[in-house]
């Protein structure tokens, strides 16, 4: 069998993004989460897109720092999630991988300073005050990664296409 070149053989592997977060909660374990500039309804856990040449734990800490102000450790935090999202649309599959980014004592969480070019606002709240705000599939997200750093073992959540 003969191999493609290079360049050919990767047009024909299915494309997709990389995102990485930080789960970072208050001493009493609920989760950060900040309002996007984007959508105002909706809630995230500060991170983003991978950049080139760029590692997941590298795109959290960068993500952490633009967004919060927050510094978090050159050590990696505990692997907590692994997301998958199918292709939406013109959308291409996304994949994530969410770090334990720690505890925020009230110090901490009063140093935050958002950038406000992604968003307007944070809150910390337990995840039954979350449930009434955030859509079911990102509930289920962040009940995966709380349910992940509780329980010492990481989980693996496929989102399955929207509205499925």
């Amino acid at each position: 069998m003969e191999l493609l070149p290079t360049a050919e053989f990767v047009r024909t592997l299915p494309h997709g993004t990389v995102f990485a977060s930080a789960h970072l909660t208050d001493t009493e374990g609920r989760p950060l989460m900040l309002r996007s500039v984007y959508d105002p309804e909706l809630w995230q856990l500060a991170g983003g897109n991978l950049d080139f040449g760029e590692d997941p734990w590298g795109c959290a800490r960068r993500e952490v720092r633009e967004e919060t102000g927050l510094v978090l450790p050159e050590e990696p935090g505990r692997l907590l999630t692994v997301m998958f999202a199918p292709p939406v649309g013109e959308l291409p599959f996304k994949i994530g991988f969410v770090f334990d980014g720690g505890v925020l004592d009230a110090e901490q969480l009063a140093s935050i300073r958002l950038d406000p070019a992604e968003h307007t606002a944070f809150k910390v709240q337990s995840l039954g005050a979350w449930a009434a705000e955030l859509s079911p599939r990102r509930l289920r997200f962040v009940e995966s990664v709380d349910g992940a750093r509780r329980s010492g073992r990481a989980s693996y959540l496929s989102l399955g296409p929207i509205g499925g």
